[in-house]
């Protein structure tokens, strides 16, 4: 497509050294750079992209994007527009032909949740016989094939060059995560949803967004940018809203698309009655106007039947059959590091979870206080230049619902771990004495102890990474996968 093509989609405040050319792509990461590419330059935690531009030049880029007016271009075009992330967003969809317009996207947003219920809703919609996609935080699908995943939601021309792909594929509709981040940064500013979910809200990311307000705000954009058109191809646009969530009037009033809603305490279209949770799984009784009936699941926890009932109404809103859905969710077994069991025959129970906020860890601990048969050992920790105020809160939490915890790294990035461990230390003293948890610099060895002190009947939670496999510090990332780690720690200890 030709520069002077892809300009009249784009507000620009002024063009220096224009000349037209046949554009190759676009891309904020200067390795990506082909010839013949724009180059965006984003601002970034650590350096601003201005920084990349003669590294961009080098490798071929022929404009630069900026919203930066000192900004030096030699040799190339200078596209000068009011707000770079927003340009970048429309001239990702103008280069790939928006994409999303002629696919069914269904996106999901929350603080908790967002993982499983995507994963769920991709399920469910497979059962057409029609090619699904999903993008989130442990899989990028186009049908059964795999993608290299970037990001829970990633940056504008990969999220439009995937979407693009998933078209050319035969993909008819997209079940994809879509991170406050993502909202915040305008990364999905180019795609035009059919449907958005709403998991819940709690608070998160408040090193990102600094307040709760902010970041409500951020999830809420989702909603109220849905547009005023209420159909897309002769189908219904619908916000899938929860109804027990705090902050339902909040979004309930962003939509600007038609409501269904989905519950377990209040009245909505969707919502599940006597629920019983055990470890093997939790059973309740379904009602909507779409179909009702008992659900037996494989995946335990209160707030996975949140997840189910999320999912299950967007796949009945989308016209699916009530009892084929129902069959699907039942022989779900888990999702990727979300409440995984690590099984290899011990007496003892070992789960690893991805919760690494305190809503998220108080879910997963209160659901294992209603199976545990006997003590609960905790491991987990905090992400280093993150949110602090959720240190010591993480803390509490864990100890109340723990009988022993094991202070560990998470990602300590660029903090000192010893630093982040003194401010979750609090929360821990205020509900266990010193003789109620220790603190283990070293994540292998703190998964280690948990596992040799657990007796038959005990409940070991290891939490904050799930599904990862690096671990980050200041200067390295390393491969560490819980889940890994676990099973060869206890199949050490089965061998003797």
């Amino acid at each position: 497509m030709k520069l002077s093509q892809l300009l009249k989609s784009l507000m620009v405040k002024s063009l220096e050294k224009y000349q037209d050319f046949e554009v190759t792509g676009i891309t904020h990461f200067t390795e990506k750079i082909q010839p013949g590419g724009i180059f965006a330059c984003l601002p970034g935690t650590q350096d601003h992209g201005i920084k990349f531009i003669p590294r961009a030049l080098e490798k071929g880029a022929r404009a630069v994007l900026t919203d930066i007016k000192e900004v030096q271009v030699p040799g190339a075009v200078k596209i000068l527009v009011p707000e770079v992330r927003e340009a970048l967003a429309v001239l990702s969809a103008k280069f790939f032909d928006f994409p999303s317009t002629r696919l069914r996207m269904i996106g999901v947003t929350g603080t908790n949740g967002k993982t499983t219920t995507s994963y769920l809703i991709e399920l469910l919609l497979a059962q057409r016989e029609q090619k699904t996609g999903l993008i989130g935080t442990i899989q990028y699908k186009i049908g059964e094939e795999m993608l290299p995943v970037l990001a829970t939601t990633p940056e504008a021309p990969d999220l439009q060059s995937i979407l693009r792909q998933m078209e050319q594929q035969g993909v008819s509709c997209v079940s994809m995560e879509v991170s406050s981040h993502a909202l915040e940064l305008k990364r999905v500013s180019g795609c035009d949803f059919d449907i958005a979910v709403l998991t819940n809200v709690t608070e998160d990311h408040l090193d990102f967004h600094q307040t709760f307000e902010s970041y409500l705000n951020a999830k809420g954009k989702f909603f109220s940018r849905m547009g005023n058109a209420y159909e897309k191809s002769g189908r219904p646009r619908v916000a899938v809203l929860n109804r027990d969530d705090p902050n339902f009037p909040f979004f309930y009033e962003q939509a600007g698309v038609q409501i269904v809603t989905y519950s377990i305490k209040r009245p909505a279209e969707v919502r599940a009655k006597n629920i019983l949770i055990r470890d093997e799984g939790a059973s309740f009784y379904v009602e909507s106007p779409w179909g009702e009936g008992p659900i037996n699941l494989k995946l335990t926890g209160l707030f996975n039947v949140y997840n189910v009932l999320a999912a299950l109404t967007v796949a009945l809103v989308e016209g699916l059959d009530f009892e084929a859905s129902k069959k699907i969710l039942e022989n779900v077994h888990g999702v990727p590091g979300r409440f995984e069991k690590i099984n290899l025959g011990q007496d003892f129970t070992v789960i690893v979870d991805y919760a690494h906020t305190p809503d998220g860890l108080e879910n997963v601990l209160r659901t294992v206080k209603e199976f545990a048969q006997n003590k609960i050992i905790t491991v987990f920790g905090c992400g280093g230049d993150r949110d602090r105020t959720k240190r010591a809160p993480m803390g509490e939490i864990a100890g109340f619902y723990s009988d022993f915890c094991i202070l560990t790294t998470d990602n300590p990035r660029r903090e000192n771990p010893y630093q982040i461990f003194r401010e979750v230390e609090p929360g821990l003293l205020k509900v266990k004495g010193k003789e109620g948890y220790q603190v283990c610099l070293d994540r292998f060895e703190a998964i280690t102890r948990a596992i040799q002190l657990a007796e038959a009947g005990d409940v070991v939670v290891i939490a904050g990474k799930g599904h990862e496999d690096y671990q980050i510090f200041k200067d390295s990332t390393i491969h560490f996968d819980d889940r890994e780690t676990a099973r060869d720690i206890i199949r050490r200890r089965l061998e003797g």
